[in-house]
């Protein structure tokens, strides 16, 4: 999100009746008459819009601070008659990272509200969108329900991506009965971190959506439908855990799967070793460079060291297969 107008990507005066004018700076410090209210949504590192917020009445300095902060959790306060509401969004924008989650800051009082946001967001632009085509937000109120719905909207979308990921290759798990390929391994562990960075910060959503509903602020428009939203994103959340779920138990079983293949071939070669070791030591005791070996003088002594050792060879392997059976010798 570039940083546009020293800091103020938009400022609005909104009315009851859904219009909305947009405002400049200037405009920003003028009271604003009964049944109206402002919206203006800053980029934080805008040098005129920190001075502005920070020195400013609106809003308080602490809260003007907390919209500064580097990282930021979801999470819901009251403060200096100023409510501070963080949120998060999945990032949308190119080349980036769905679980890569945007921040976007909220300060409202009864007629302002002041967004602070690093990067882009969708959730914001389509309420820009509302604005421009004459459907605004009637009240603040009704602007975060509005937010909040957008922003759970777009990450349904990634949720439902994942799945199809985690579904996929579970089919392609159950097709091949051989060994799971570094992709298919990669992309579970892939899908599994990007359930938990997802869950990071939508549970403490959903947490911080209730706390405005017990809290109950002057500019609050329905608990019920914030209520919902919350409910919406306990969904997302248990969608997410089952996904981790699924994720695990495949992984192990791609793992044990592994496993079983690796003892396999392992097998093989301490069946070998096995063969050959009995082989190995009387070929190594015949090729001693000493006198006195047998059958050294004698045309037919090559073969009979070669009966010798398929006899050994031989006997070996009956034994190695009767033990593999399960019978004793």
């Amino acid at each position: 999100m570039e940083i546009e107008n020293d800091g103020l990507l938009g400022a609005w005066l909104l009315q009851s009746d859904g219009t909305a004018e947009s405002i400049t700076w200037e405009q920003l410090d003028q009271p604003v008459e009964d049944g109206a209210w402002v919206w203006a949504h800053f980029h934080r590192d805008g040098a005129r819009a920190q001075s502005w917020l920070l020195d400013g009445q609106i809003p308080p300095n602490p809260v003007a601070w907390a919209l500064m902060a580097e990282d930021t959790r979801p999470r819901y306060t009251e403060t200096l008659g100023s409510s501070v509401l963080f949120l998060r969004g999945v990032n949308l924008n190119e080349g980036a990272e769905p679980e890569d989650m945007v921040s976007l800051r909220l300060s409202v009082t009864d007629k302002t509200l002041i967004t602070v946001g690093l990067r882009r967001l969708k959730a914001v632009d389509a309420i820009i969108a509302d604005i421009e085509r004459g459907a605004a937000p009637h009240s603040i109120g009704a602007f975060v329900e509005r937010l909040v719905y957008y922003l759970r909207e777009r990450a349904e979308p990634v949720l439902d991506e994942l799945e199809d990921i985690i579904e996929q290759n579970e089919l392609n798990a159950l097709r091949d009965s051989g060994v799971p390929t570094a992709e298919m391994r990669n992309a579970f562990t892939d899908a599994r971190q990007d359930a938990v960075m997802l869950r990071r910060y939508l549970v403490p959503q959903a947490v911080a959506l209730r706390d405005i509903v017990r809290s109950k602020p002057k500019w609050l428009h329905s608990a019920e439908v914030l209520e919902e939203q919350a409910a919406g994103y306990d969904r997302i959340v248990e969608d997410l855990d089952s996904l981790r779920e699924r994720a695990a138990v495949l992984r192990d079983e791609m793992t044990a799967r592994l496993a079983e293949r690796m003892n396999g071939i392992m097998l093989v070669l301490s069946i070998v070793s096995v063969v050959f070791l009995p082989i190995t030591f009387v070929t190594g005791l015949l090729g001693m460079n000493v006198a006195g070996l047998p059958l050294t003088q004698v045309p037919w002594g090559f073969w009979v060291v070669c009966a010798i050792l398929a006899g050994c060879a031989g006997f070996t392997g009956l034994l190695l297969w009767r033990m593999l059976r399960g019978q004793n010798w």
